[in-house]
């Protein structure tokens, strides 16, 4: 039922529009109660989803920012609003998502979301106040219209203070967080940098990465090993790594998730060289930033990050992130491609949009809290914030060492025919830190997720195979070596 509402608030659009095209007092009257029911209908669902905490439909805050949007727009046409006001809520707008897709982007979460309520509703008093006034011209109720006159001006200063403030607030938070930010870690006054390359890195084939590989071994005074090209590309190296603190892993992000499984590193610094075909680990440790690690003049920080543990199929591997469902799907179709740069993840994700329908019925156990989806077509758990060429892929602030790992579900309340869409959704919003449907933010000290058939597992950018069930937990601390 609740789909089918999120549908209505869409669908009475055209209505509305045609209704007041028309230019008479009843299809006014009409079109005024047609949007009145949509608004108590909206509250209805609002506090239904807020009581029972139930998850919503994906098109529910797009029906209602489009609603008022597009009602707006059509009003100002017709000359019964201003320009110059519904251009400062757009910019409002813009100006509110450009600061949450750089903060979201900086690891910074930004709270501030009843702004946005705030304005829509305001905003949605307008087109109440406007279409009575024109409903009222028709009629001798010049009173009423007074009163109606002042509360649309009241409306309207509202919407305008809250925009204005809202941009205000979010640029504050931002400024505030992001200088925080620069200050975590500890900086590293000495370096005795020893860089370990795995050869079977895709980037280690490209004459171009190597040279960017030789300057930063030079500027950083750093020596350099090339691993042996063996299963176990970390053998026999405690005894050449003794005398260094700090280890910089030339490869992929599976390069450095092997690292992590390694007890040789346990007690060692890790930083990372971006030579392989995954971007997790280059926008955790680097921020994203192009050639951002062969600035010498910087300094690296030292910090502690959780490392989690994995429990699969009587299976058990260190990592900071993972995936079930549609990301692992693509994870699976490149896995026999020999160099992974973004045209094969491009590729391996329109193979896995044009292929079988993806959803899982999904029980997870969140420190003893559950929660149950009948359509749940991807599952993001992880203890560093990006995922994929800078992709965000949680919501919320991750501490590097807080013992809490952040999850983000991805639940289509509405038909699976839509999952491969939404995925695309997701990752919009996941770029502008909104917590939104189709999207469930999940924070906890341990995951338990089980399935009634076998899903698509990946961690570190590693497809594992399928399961039926496992479990996530904060393992150890690993020193690590950022910017």
């Amino acid at each position: 039922m609740r789909n089918l509402l999120a549908i209505f608030h869409i669908i009475i659009i055209p209505i509305i529009i045609y209704l007041l095209s028309k230019h008479s007092p009843q299809l006014v009257f009409a079109a005024i109660i047609i949007l009145f029911l949509s608004a108590i209908i909206s509250f209805m669902e609002w506090l239904y989803v807020k009581t029972k905490r139930d998850k919503q439909s994906f098109l529910k805050p797009f029906a209602d920012k489009f609603q008022v949007l597009s009602l707006l727009l059509y009003l100002t046409i017709l000359g019964k609003f201003s320009w110059w006001i519904l251009l400062l809520f757009l910019v409002r707008d813009i100006a509110v998502g450009m600061i949450r897709f750089r903060s979201a982007k900086d690891n910074i979460s930004i709270r501030g979301r009843w702004y946005g309520k705030i304005a829509t509703i305001s905003e949605l008093g307008v087109i109440f106040s406007v279409l009575i006034l024109d409903f009222l011209r028709y009629e001798p109720l010049q009173l009423f219209g007074n009163l109606i006159l002042m509360a649309q001006l009241l409306l309207i200063i509202v919407a305008i203070v809250i925009s204005l403030i809202s941009i205000a607030h979010y640029l504050s938070v931002y400024s505030r967080k992001i200088r925080h930010l620069r200050i975590m870690g500890r900086i590293l006054k000495l370096e005795r940098l020893l860089i370990l390359v795995n050869p079977k890195s895709g980037g280690f084939t490209n004459p171009y990465r190597r040279r960017l590989l030789r300057i930063f071994a030079r500027r950083r005074k750093a020596e350099m090993i090339v691993l042996p090209n063996s299963k176990n590309i970390y053998s026999g190296l405690k005894h050449k790594i003794n005398s260094y603190g700090q280890i910089i892993i030339a490869g992929g992000d599976g390069s450095f998730e092997s690292a992590l499984n390694n007890r040789c590193f346990k007690n060692k610094s890790l930083g990372f060289f971006p030579l392989g075909a995954g971007n997790s680990y280059y926008s955790y440790f680097y921020r994203g930033k192009r050639f951002e690690y062969l600035r010498s003049r910087f300094k690296f920080k030292e910090l502690l990050l959780d490392v989690l543990e994995l429990k699969f199929n009587g299976r058990k591997i260190q990592t900071t992130f993972l995936s079930l469902g549609i990301d692992a799907e693509v994870i699976k179709q490149i896995k026999q491609v020999k160099n992974h740069n973004f045209a094969d993840y491009f590729q391996a994700g329109a193979r896995v949009a044009f292929g079988p329908k993806q959803t899982y019925p999904i029980t997870c156990d969140v420190d003893n809290r559950k929660y149950h989806w009948e359509n749940c077509f991807n599952l993001i758990i992880s203890k560093i914030p990006f995922i994929g060429y800078g992709l965000r892929s949680t919501i919320g602030e991750i501490q590097p060492n807080d013992g809490l790992i952040l999850g983000l579900a991805q639940v289509n309340t509405h038909s699976s025919f839509f999952n491969k869409g939404l995925r695309l959704w997701a990752m919009l919003l996941t770029q502008l830190g909104l917590n939104k449907a189709p999207l469930v933010s999940l924070k906890g000290k341990q995951f338990q997720v089980t399935c009634e058939r076998e899903f698509a597992l990946q961690a570190g950018g590693e497809f594992l195979g399928y399961a039926k069930e496992f479990t996530v937990r904060v393992k150890r601390r690993q020193k690590v070596l950022v910017i």
